[in-house]
């Protein structure tokens, strides 16, 4: 064994060298608080992110191709038939997108309504696989999220009335029409559970005065990071006045908060591991204090500067490297329990219900480079005032 490693290890013991000194507790406590703390923020921060992102893929198609201006389109069918000739588009569909309001007894509400073909909407979002209660059928019906359910205090099998807030016949006498509910879906995202209705093509067309315009098209596609590029290609292709938005920039505003809240939160808990680190450079400047005379007889039996400075490198890094091994165990159990027993969330407030965590092995390597750095360079100082007792001074002041 290194003899620097073997001092450096008796150092980080108590005076009955069973187990570790108060001091060498405290600093790898530090350490092990540090670590812990920002694994399991960074972990539920990854869960909360990539949740939000699966739900808003649920519900939303990968790119939106549409007129400048949000025209509505009146020539889709060419459209359609020329984008479902490119490899990466797996369905594309034409839809109507509508604000409105609806009715059930007593109870309104403002919503967004969508008209889709029931078959072709099954292949681009999963509202088929979200039905909770009922079923996904628009013939003469519709389906609305969860929660607008609650806030009519409506049931399937009940009779709704969506209309249109201005209309052209007998001046603005409001155009209405009645529908059957036959589902209620939840995708677990509120927005969309609390405005979304989904109704057949042809309906929110006629309910509209729209004719045969459509508000855009639907894609579905290969691989939802590409996206950016594969809008690039469409909007190329189709040019002007056509436009393609994928569901990244359609979101951007979430996701860019959300990045740049996981960055900061980061640096923030670095700073607890950075007092972790000033923690090991009291506890070697106490230990360097104790250990003079047996700096000095060290010294007298020949270790060199650069010795008695790895002694201390040794001891200091040490204690960085026990505190990160316990909190990184510590992170992994205690984000497993919480990915098991997840917290409750204000679904108007944070989109979804429940915390989900998800670990990232990146974020457990760069933690523990990061802690383990440190940790090494909080050992510097110190080791370097040990080295600068001189034999004879050493033994002197003894």
């Amino acid at each position: 064994m290194n003899t620097e490693f073997f001092v450096a290890k008796r150092y980080l013991r108590s005076k009955e060298r069973k187990f570790f000194s108060f001091s060498t507790t405290i600093a790898i406590g530090g350490v092990f608080v540090g670590v812990a703390a920002l694994l399991i923020t960074l972990s539920m921060m990854n869960g909360f992110q990539n949740e939000l992102r699966r739900r808003i893929l649920g519900g939303t198609p990968h790119i939106v191709v549409r007129r400048y201006f949000n025209e509505p389109l009146t020539d889709y069918e060419a459209v359609v038939q020329k984008l479902i000739q490119y490899k990466f588009i797996n369905a594309a569909a034409p839809f109507v997108i509508q604000k409105s309001i609806i009715k059930y007894k007593t109870q309104l509400d403002g919503v967004v309504i969508k008209g889709v073909d029931a078959g072709a909407e099954k292949e681009i979002t999963e509202i088929a696989h979200k039905i909770v209660d009922g079923i996904f059928d628009l013939d003469d019906g519709c389906v609305v999220g969860i929660e607008l359910a609650r806030s009519l205090k409506a049931s399937v099998g009940d009779t709704l009335i969506v209309a249109s807030p201005f209309g052209e016949q007998f001046g603005l006498l409001p155009r209405a029409k009645k529908l059957i509910l036959k589902g209620i879906f939840d995708f677990g995202y509120y927005d969309y559970d609390a405005l979304f209705v989904y109704m057949d093509l042809k309906d929110v067309q006629s309910l509209f005065a729209m004719g045969n315009q459509v508000s855009a098209i639907e894609l579905h596609v290969d691989d939802v990071y590409k996206t950016p590029g594969y809008s690039n290609i469409i909007e190329k292709d189709l040019g002007y006045p056509y436009r393609a938005q994928d569901w990244i920039q359609s979101n951007h505003s979430i996701f860019a908060a959300l990045k740049v809240e996981k960055i900061i939160t980061f640096i923030v808990l670095t700073l607890i591991i950075l007092v972790a680190g000033f923690n090991i450079v009291g506890v070697l400047m106490n230990m360097v204090k104790k250990k003079t005379k047996e700096i000095g007889i060290l010294r007298s039996y020949g270790f060199t500067s650069q010795k008695i400075m790895r002694i201390f490198i040794y001891q200091g890094t040490m204690i960085g490297i026990i505190g990160t091994a316990l909190g990184l165990i510590f992170a992994f159990i205690a984000c497993l329990i919480l990915d098991v027993y997840r917290v409750d969330l204000p679904g108007d407030i944070y989109f979804i219900q429940t915390l989900p965590v998800e670990m990232s092995a990146n974020d457990f390597i760069v933690t523990a480079l990061a802690a383990v750095l440190i940790s090494f360079l909080a050992t510097i100082y110190p080791a370097k005032r040990a080295t600068q007792l001189t034999t004879v001074e050493a033994l002197r002041n003894e």
